[in-house]
């Protein structure tokens, strides 16, 4: 099967209240670099909201805190379960952090909340 890797408009998190049912009513796991709050849902595709708040620095590092989050979760959403949306909040010690943290980062706490895919099947 083809992946492509795209962060298309629909994998993506955008209204307020989107946000706050992830809060909500679905589960977060934590580790050293960021948090993720995971809520399962009906839709069929993964669903990515990212929060990096104004604490962490000026606009143009919050950006490219964003668009090391984008790339990483674009490189690796087809290894992810369908149907669950993810806000992913960034902490501090991202903002030092280099693509393989990211990554790291995103691949644990994936594997924490078991969004991954099995790793015998064949797509």
């Amino acid at each position: 099967m083809q992946h492509t890797y795209s962060f298309r408009n629909i994998n993506r998190l955008k209204s307020k209240e989107s946000f706050q049912a992830v809060y909500n009513q679905g589960h977060s796991f934590v580790d050293r670099m960021s948090i993720f709050y995971v809520l399962t849902d009906q839709d069929e595709s993964v669903r990515l909201g990212l929060a990096v708040g104004k604490k962490l620095g000026c606009a143009v590092v919050r950006n490219h805190l964003k668009r090391m989050m984008r790339e990483v979760f674009r490189k690796h959403r087809h290894e992810l379960k369908e149907g669950i949306r993810i806000v992913w909040v960034a902490r501090r010690r991202l903002v030092q952090a280099h693509l393989p943290v990211f990554e790291r980062t995103f691949l644990t706490l994936a594997k924490k909340a078991a969004l991954l895919k099995e790793a015998n099947t064949n797509d």
